[in-house]
């Protein structure tokens, strides 16, 4: 299988620059299930946790998202 090394440089091109996000999800799915046998839908969630925690391309955490929202409904 598959390590997360090798998921996470998969994220990057030959120049050492990140690929866009759907990119690398996509390809890293493909991956999980032609090359190691993986459930679409176990795939998807090992993908979706490890960009998650990668935060590679800067996007608000879900908390982040649950607390900006807190914040403006209590205005």
């Amino acid at each position: 299988m598959i390590t997360k090394e090798q998921m996470l440089a998969f994220c990057f091109t030959e120049q050492k620059t990140l690929k866009p996000k759907a990119e690398c999800r996509a390809g890293l799915i493909n991956m999980l299930i032609l090359e190691d046998g993986v459930d679409i839908d176990a795939a998807e969630d090992l993908i979706d946790k490890n960009l998650r925690e990668w935060n590679l391309w800067g996007e608000p955490t879900l908390e982040e998202l649950l607390r900006e929202d807190t914040v403006e409904n209590s205005l």
